[in-house]
């Protein structure tokens, strides 16, 4: 059932993301927008390394391989559903008071006219951005 639930929210992340190595951008929209790239050019390894667990922790192997898989199928279902993507407009950065932590909210624009609103949170670990599962 534990498994069920994390397999669960990995889907679900991946669906509302769309969409590196192991340093993500500057700040946390360059976060996002690398995502991105990243799912464009099926990278989902790298892809995989910009992403932690809701409380900051990184993913073991095992499950780093999962959402590999799993943002393999998103893209397949996002991207080649809507004919690839064509842009990500960043709406609004909101850092944390403490600087730990950001909320991005952005546009992904599909290349066949439709766009999706989404809010992404990520947290600052060692000087870089991730975002959270």
């Amino acid at each position: 059932m534990k498994h069920l639930k994390l397999v669960s929210a990995l889907v679900l992340t991946v669906v509302l993301f769309s969409m590196s190595s192991c340093g993500s951008g500057t700040s946390p929209s360059d976060t996002i927008k690398k995502a991105y790239d990243l799912m464009k050019t099926k990278d989902f390894e790298k892809l995989t390394t910009l992403y932690v667990k809701n409380d900051g922790e990184k993913f073991s192997e095992e499950e780093a391989k999962k959402m590999e898989g799993l943002f393999g199928m998103a893209a397949k279902e996002e991207f080649e559903n809507k004919d690839g993507l064509k842009n990500i407009v960043i709406e609004k950065e909101t850092i944390d008071e403490d600087g730990n932590g950001a909320r991005v909210v952005y546009i992904v624009n599909f290349k066949n006219g439709d766009s999706e609103k989404e809010d992404a949170r990520l947290i600052k670990i060692d000087g870089k951005w991730f975002i959270k599962v």
